[in-house]
């Protein structure tokens, strides 16, 4: 356990350690405060943060190409509608 000394302007320095990091700093009833080493997630995917379902089919479609397990691509003719689709 350490101490530190707060500043004039409300200031805490954590040191090199946490130098340029993202923290959470959480006040609890009883006026302590907890500091959390963070990491910002863009807006758009927080959604696959916060579906747990969504997330495991996330880890477990990586894990299957990590193990060569693809699935096959359907065989379409040459000038087909759906080969259109992808230019």
């Amino acid at each position: 356990m350490t101490t530190r000394t707060v500043d004039a302007r409300g200031r805490l320095t954590l040191g090199p350690r946490y130098a340029n990091r993202l923290v959470i700093v959480r006040e609890h009833r009883d006026g302590a405060l907890e500091v959390i080493p963070a990491e910002a997630v863009p807006a758009r995917e927080a959604w696959l943060h916060k579906n747990a379902e969504a997330r495991e089919a996330v880890r477990a479609g990586i894990e299957e190409a990590r193990a060569g397990r693809f699935a096959k691509a359907p065989k379409l003719k040459a000038g087909s509608k759906d080969d259109e689709d992808d230019r």
